[in-house]
């Protein structure tokens, strides 16, 4: 599919349930998301000139509550929001527990300039992009 594809197809599932969504990242970054626990961390990826940046929305999720690896070229995000104890609620939208994202990281990537930071409730991951993947400008003469 050509990139216009996909956007028409993005517009027309952004009124589908969310699974479509999931589906047409899919299609672009590989196995995005593994959720169990009824809740969700929507994520943006986007890139710099020489760094990829990855956001994850974690609200409620402590520093302690979030993970993040790379292995083998997949980045993957483990998230823990808990359920307060003591509380019965009328009305809950809100979910709780562990959920998992997954996302392929390209092989221009330096997987050792891996940095993550936890800032009001979004979690921020970037990558700096191997010197050989940069854009090289050449000096006229």
């Amino acid at each position: 599919m050509t990139n216009a594809t996909h956007r028409n197809r993005l517009r027309q599932c952004a009124s589908s349930p969310l699974s479509e969504v999931d589906s047409l990242v899919q299609q672009f970054f590989g196995p995005v998301a593994s959720v169990t626990t009824g809740w969700r961390a929507p994520a943006s990826v986007w890139e710099a000139e020489d760094r990829l940046h990855v956001e994850v929305d974690a609200p409620g999720v402590a520093r302690d509550g979030a993970e993040v690896t790379y292995d083998k070229g997949t980045l993957t995000v483990t998230l823990k929001r808990s359920r307060p104890e003591g509380r019965e609620y009328h009305h809950n939208e809100r979910g709780f527990g562990e959920l998992t994202r997954t996302l392929a990281l390209p092989d221009t990537v330096d997987p050792d300039s891996l940095e993550a930071e936890l800032t009001d409730g979004v979690l921020h991951v970037s990558v700096a992009k191997r010197p050989e993947a940069l854009p090289k400008r050449v000096e006229l003469k």
